[in-house]
């Protein structure tokens, strides 16, 4: 409404050329149309209110109160020192309003979701203040309610055009949190070229939706453009000065992208400058995820004792925390790849306690991961009557909770492949071989494809079928000159 008050202002302005009846005449226009939008408002409230009195919805002070005296909780117990007994009260007689940070606080006392308190009264909000709701949604990892707060922002007519963009990047996140890979990329990529096309001065924002595309790229498992995006994100990071905690997980991503698609040499430089940055603000959950990742990077260069060092202590950090399931992936990677080495049968009780954990996460795709890496140890100690049983238990899995292309189908697959040819099965193994391998395809994961190829060249080779052998060697070669080093399936 203030755009369209300025405009009238404007063209009366310009009128000064005219007689005094035409300008008197434009302002009491201007001024009736002020009227008229003071007048809406004050019915929108007089609804509003009219609506509270009926009982109808309750304001925020209402609902605070009650849920307080629901839980039994003193207006004092209720403040915890965060603001003052007098601020609750006032905020509970609906004589004061309480900030997005007040809110939070009060939610997470009173045990309900923030969007409960404020869900009748988001519309009543400042702009200010439904932005700042809408961060918050989102960094708490609360897209359904983030979602229809941002369609309402992106309605007004006053928004300038780095709110605007702002809202859009948020929109994609909103999507991308959802899993909604498809509008989260329908909405950012047009938003990155247009901006880019016009160099755009603003680099945080640029590496911020980069970066946003790079993650929805890594959720649909497609790394290689998941790298590709992370890398001009973290190109912008030139340019902002200092290294802040956004360029710090672009720098991890990148790296993490990298280990992923066979280049752990170069990974190590990317997750040793995230890894500074954490350490330096205490981050320590992300300082034992980024020093997990330098150990499965180490792993990957075939630096053992130091990959040992680093997934201990990142092992060591994580239970710290209290974090079980990252612990556990900690410990199911120097199971199958430090201690099955050396002590198997040990290496062997490790993973079965990873598959009890997993399974009370309902983390199935790692479950089934982890009775690859049983299977994978049983075929290496010559156990292949339990190797069967393992793989046969895993197929189940797969089958029962309709598992799709992924690292953990794709190396489970791998697994079977392996155990078939060992057991010379040939048409089985190759079967097995090609389907691990078009899905290490479909989710770039080049090293992999190259590892299961090479089963199914093995296996051809064995039924004297040296064509088709041929034809994926040369396939093998291809790929492999298109990375460097090779990585095994672990995260």
């Amino acid at each position: 409404m203030d755009t369209t008050i300025n405009e009238v202002n404007f063209e009366i302005g310009n009128c000064e050329k005219y007689n005094g009846l035409v300008r008197k005449y434009l302002v009491y226009i201007s001024q009736l149309f002020i009227v008229w939008y003071i007048l809406d408002l004050l019915q929108v409230e007089k609804r509003r209110l009219s609506a509270v009195d009926s009982g109808l919805i309750e304001t925020i002070g209402q609902k605070v109160k009650r849920l307080r005296l629901e839980k039994g909780m003193t207006q004092s117990e209720l403040a915890d020192g965060f603001v003052t007994v007098s601020m609750i009260s006032q905020i509970e007689r609906d004589r004061n309003t309480a900030s997005v940070e007040l809110l939070q606080h009060l939610a997470r006392k009173l045990q309900v979701a923030l969007h409960e308190l404020v869900e009748d009264e988001v519309e009543q909000m400042e702009k200010a203040c439904q932005q700042k709701l809408i961060k918050v949604y989102l960094e708490t990892k609360q897209a359904a309610e983030a979602e229809p707060l941002l369609y309402l922002l992106r309605e007004r007519t006053d928004l300038s055009q780095v709110e605007s963009i702002e809202l859009t990047v948020e929109l994609g996140e909103c999507f991308y949190q959802q899993g909604r890979y498809d509008e989260a990329l329908e909405v950012l990529l047009p938003l990155a070229e247009e901006l880019e096309a016009v160099n755009y001065d603003d680099a945080h924002v640029l590496a911020l939706i980069r970066y946003t595309i790079g993650n929805v790229y890594y959720g649909i498992q497609n790394f290689t453009n998941a790298n590709y995006n992370y890398r001009k994100a973290y190109d912008y990071t030139f340019r902002f000065g200092t290294v802040d905690a956004l360029a710090a997980r672009i720098s991890y991503n990148v790296g993490i992208t990298l280990q992923i698609i066979g280049h752990s040499n170069e990974s190590i430089y990317f997750l040793d400058r995230a890894y500074d940055y954490f350490k330096n603000h205490d981050d320590i959950y992300k300082v034992a995820a980024t020093i997990f990742a330098q150990g499965i990077t180490y792993k990957n260069m075939r630096n053992y004792s130091l990959a040992a060092d680093h997934l201990s202590h990142a092992k060591g950090l994580f239970n710290a925390l209290n974090f079980r399931k990252a612990a556990f992936t900690v410990q199911r990677t120097i199971a199958s790849t430090i201690t099955a080495k050396e002590h198997p049968s040990l290496a062997l009780e490790q993973l079965q306690e990873c598959i009890s954990a997993f399974e009370k996460e309902k983390d199935f795709q790692s479950v089934v991961l982890v009775h690859a890496k049983i299977a994978d140890i049983h075929l290496q100690t010559k156990n292949f009557g339990d190797a069967a049983h393992v793989l046969a238990v895993g197929e189940e899995l797969i089958r029962m909770f309709e598992l799709g292309a992924s690292q953990e189908v794709g190396f489970f697959n791998q697994v079977f492949a392996r155990y078939h040819l060992l057991s010379n099965n040939f048409e089985d193994s190759i079967r097995y071989a090609l389907k691990s391998a078009s899905m290490f395809d479909t989710i770039g994961l080049v090293a992999e494809q190259v590892q299961t190829l090479q089963i199914a060249c093995d296996a051809y080779t064995a039924l004297d079928d040296y064509k088709q052998a041929f034809v994926l060697e040369r396939k093998s070669n291809l790929l492999l000159q298109s990375i460097s080093g090779r990585r095994e399936s672990i995260i």
